[in-house]
């Protein structure tokens, strides 16, 4: 009996002893009620986040536009300017033409009456000369009271005959002038009309777009309005979540102060998170930025090929495990005494909130999810709800 009943305690004691570890970490690992709120808060600060980029790129974008905008219509202000100094400089020149015309026109009537007049004349002379032309030369040679006398009537008559078609010829040089003169006005007129035509196209058409270009600006200022009174209102909400983080932070901090959690920092160094250790971004880096890398990012060992694996720095316990538009897959540890690591960009994540990781385990994998450029691990370091520098922490 002894030895059986000896044999029964032994077995039952060893079944307490496998359930006893399970049991313990169990227990340390769940911070319960403080833990969820931290997850939701924290994913609901990334969605902030995300959609406060988003924006910020939009008003970019339309800022952008904007100032394109005003530019091209500057521009067509200058065109419009220039068409309409044509415009008056034609107005000007078809105005002088048209005058001109007029009094050609007056000159053309009046020569042409002239001419009109002298040449009736001309043919009544010639007319009577040729029917009575041998009356004209016996009546020279009868009333002539001598040779020289007849003589000089006789030239007298041939000069009046070459008078005549010397008039002729004037009258009809004078017309041949003012009709082509005339008719050179004409069509410099007619050409300036056309000109005239083709700019007010051109203005009307200026004008459009411009008006078109101005409707385009009032709507681009308004998205820009409103789009900033987006961005305002998701910093204030960005804001009032960071302030929830903190607090989150200080109850688990409190927690933890109170003895009811295992998980303390004993000021070790840690280890480094990735195989790689080509640094692509330093901590404090502001090129290409709007503030100072709050991180270090570390690149692939090739260049490009995810699927390094990502190492948890320190002990502590994973509070974030989870994926944002952001930081893309990525972990959060808590080391205790508000110190926490955060590993962003994963391609994949290898443990869960809640699990309680030992420095040097594998938690993810190398990626570039969420706002990343390349394959690379962005690991930063937060205390006290803020971040800081992680080569203050870290070990090679």
């Amino acid at each position: 009996m002894n030895k059986r009943f000896i044999k029964r305690l032994v077995a039952a004691l060893l079944i307490i002893v496998m359930f006893v570890p399970c049991t313990y970490i169990t227990s340390d690992y769940v911070y319960g009620e403080q833990n969820s709120d931290l997850q939701n808060a924290n994913d609901k600060k990334n969605e902030i986040e995300s959609k406060l980029e988003e924006t910020r790129k939009t008003i970019s974008d339309l800022q952008q536009k904007t100032s394109d905008a005003q530019s091209y219509i500057a521009q067509l202000d200058a065109k419009m300017a220039e068409v309409d100094a044509s415009l008056d400089e034609l107005a000007t020149q078809i105005e002088q033409l048209e005058i001109e015309i007029e009094e050609t026109s007056q000159k053309l009537e009046a020569a042409e009456a002239d001419a009109s007049q002298q040449y009736d004349a001309m043919k009544m002379r010639i007319q009577f000369m040729y029917e009575h032309n041998d009356e004209t030369y016996l009546a020279l040679l009868v009333n002539s009271s001598s040779m020289g006398e007849m003589l000089n009537r006789a030239e007298y008559i041939t000069k009046i005959s070459q008078y005549d078609r010397d008039m002729l010829q004037k009258y009809n040089d004078t017309v041949s002038y003012i009709a082509i003169a005339k008719a050179q006005l004409d069509k410099d007129h007619e050409d300036l009309v056309a000109a005239q035509a083709s700019l007010e196209d051109q203005r009307a058409a200026l004008t459009l777009l411009e008006e078109t270009k101005v409707a385009e600006l009032n709507s681009l200022k308004s998205m820009v309005s409103q789009q900033e009174s987006y961005k305002a209102a998701l910093e204030a909400d960005k804001l009032a979540q960071e302030r929830l983080i903190e607090q989150i932070e200080a109850e688990i901090r409190n927690k933890e102060q109170n003895g009811s959690s295992n998980v303390s920092y004993n000021g070790g160094k840690f280890k480094w998170p990735t195989v790689s250790t080509r640094i692509t971004s330093e901590y404090g880096d502001t090129e290409g930025r709007t503030s100072p890398h709050g991180g270090i990012d570390i690149g692939a060992l090739k260049r490009g090929v995810a699927g390094d694996p990502i190492y948890a720095a320190y002990d502590g316990e994973v509070v974030l495990s989870t994926y944002s538009s952001w930081g893309g897959n990525y972990i959060m540890i808590n080391h205790g005494g508000g110190l926490y690591t955060r590993y962003l960009h994963c391609s994949s994540l290898l443990v869960k909130a809640g699990t309680y990781v030992t420095k040097g385990q594998k938690i993810a994998l190398m990626g570039t999810t969420g706002d990343s450029t390349g394959v690379h691990l962005h690991f930063d370091v937060r205390y006290n709800g803020k971040v800081v520098n992680p080569w203050n922490y870290l070990s090679r």
